[in-house]
């Protein structure tokens, strides 16, 4: 949803400045990437991302880089 900013007039989401800015994966699976990949001690593959989440790889994959 984007907000607007009185001094820059321009509209913003709360995406922007943050690792999730030029994704079109939605705020809600970026959050569970997030949650996955710091409850697990040993992190969290690009597959099981994948799985658990219901995108492609490529996208679990990219997503697992930004994170880390």
């Amino acid at each position: 949803m984007p907000y607007w900013c009185t001094d820059c007039r321009s509209y913003f989401s709360v995406k922007v400045g943050t690792v999730m800015q030029a994704s079109k994966i939605p705020l809600c699976q970026w959050a569970i990437a997030f949650y996955q990949m710091t409850t697990n001690l040993k992190g969290v593959s690009s597959l099981k991302l994948h799985q658990d989440l219901g995108i492609s790889q490529t996208s679990a994959w990219f997503m697992g880089h930004r994170i880390r």
